[in-house]
């Protein structure tokens, strides 16, 4: 009898654990929605219809009976599949990776939504084996001609390439196979999306290939926990300098489990497909634009445009900028100033009414040489009324000071 009052604390102890639990996976798969604002494209009836979409990874195992993708095979959405490594169709084998990608895209939990576009077209292509051979990439390459020629307005991509076959110098988006063949595809008015990679915290550090090619949108991952660049996100720029990322999302992120559930996973594998949907969504809306109109508005819908660094892009998509061309009640402007040794900067000192879902006040800078090519960026946390200073170091003549906040850019051009 004296085991009965146990047990039944074992089982409250056991519920309240998994009340916990789930409440935190319900707290991380809304915020993957939340930050780009999808719900206004959803409560709008905007959910990717007519948009194809491949999806290029390392297998889809249970994607023909998890709950979570059971509308996608109910509604006959998967349109054709390939398997690159075995020449087969069963793309139904292999890692997990694809599955949890596909989810960020399309998947609804409980009618919650994973991704922004459950109505989309897909085309899944199975391209990896282990051990990162060249074959690899040489099946990336032609499942994106595979992917166009089966009609694809977007290639997702959450693969890579680094040191196994390139050095950071050859990241100027003309030298990989992958890269060439993103840019093959961006001429033929596709809009490819690949991660970034996920090397930021490794002697790398920079972004995997084909993530520098030109014309293709190329995503960072953010902390849900902050809104801020997360710190395994690889950074650009490419080695020809050009701007990358060009966005970002949430890093972490609820994604479909082959075993059934879902689970928290970590990585621009699954920021960049979140993206994916967004941009899906923005094509739905805006079917006469070309690929390279999409990214742009795409850029251009970014919680920190035009202001830009090589951890966050441009910044987070914002789904009522899309919409509604929505922006930021305007504050009284940032108070700028400079001196021989810094630059002082009055944040306005007052509460703002804003659209930005970032869970702080922050404040992003950057200085860029005469080139454009970035010396120096950071983010602070600020509060209104406060006054920062950022040292001068590196400035000369020809370069400019930006900064952004509340989504308002300012910037300080020194005379030549």
């Amino acid at each position: 009898m004296r085991k009965l009052p146990c047990l039944i604390l074992f089982l409250i102890l056991c519920l309240s654990f998994q009340d916990g639990k789930d409440s935190k996976v319900n707290k991380i798969r809304d915020a993957q929605i939340k930050y780009m604002q999808g719900e206004e494209f959803a409560k709008n009836g905007i959910t990717g219809r007519g948009i194809r979409i491949a999806v290029l990874d390392g297998g889809f195992p249970g994607t023909e009976t998890h709950p979570a993708l059971k509308h996608l095979i109910d509604g006959n959405q998967i349109i054709a599949t390939w398997n690159f490594v075995k020449k087969c169709k069963n793309v139904y084998t292999g890692v997990a990776h694809g599955t949890e990608v596909l989810s960020c895209i399309a998947g609804i939990q409980d009618g919650k939504p994973m991704g922004m576009a459950p109505d989309a077209e897909f085309l899944l292509a199975l391209t990896e084996r282990k051990g990162e051979p060249l074959e690899e990439e040489l099946n990336w390459a032609r499942a994106v001609d595979w992917a166009i020629d089966n009609g694809a307005n977007i290639i997702q991509s959450s693969l890579g390439y680094t040191y196994q076959r390139y050095f950071t110098a050859d990241l100027d988006g003309k030298h990989s196979i992958c890269a060439q063949a993103a840019a093959r595809a961006a001429r033929k008015g596709v809009l490819i999306i690949n991660c970034m990679g996920n090397e930021g915290m490794s002697k790398w550090k920079t972004m995997v290939t084909p993530a520098d090619a030109d014309s293709i949108l190329s995503v960072g991952g953010i902390d849900p926990e902050t809104g801020l660049a997360a710190g395994f996100s690889s950074v650009g720029p490419t080695a020809d300098k050009r701007i990358k990322p060009n966005v970002c999302a949430s890093g972490t992120v609820v994604a479909a489990n082959p075993k059934g559930g879902v689970r928290t996973v970590d990585g621009t594998s699954f920021s960049a497909p979140l993206v994916t949907g967004f941009a899906a969504c923005v094509w739905q809306i805006n079917r006469s634009l070309s690929a390279q109109e999409i990214l742009i508005l795409i850029e251009k819908s970014a919680h920190l445009y035009p202001y830009y660094d090589y951890s966050h892009g441009y910044g987070i998509p914002q789904a009522s900028k899309i919409i509604m061309g929505s922006k930021n009640i305007p504050l009284g402007p940032m108070i700028l100033s400079s001196d021989d040794k810094n630059f002082s900067i009055g944040i306005p000192n007052q509460e703002f009414v804003t659209n930005s879902v970032m869970p702080d006040h922050y404040f992003y800078y950057h200085i860029s040489n005469p080139n454009g090519f970035l010396i120096k960026y950071g983010v602070y946390k600020v509060r209104p009324g406060d006054t920062l200073l950022i040292r001068k170091s590196g400035f000369e003549a020809g370069s400019v000071f930006r900064c952004n906040y509340n989504g308002e850019t300012t910037t300080w051009k020194e005379s030549k």
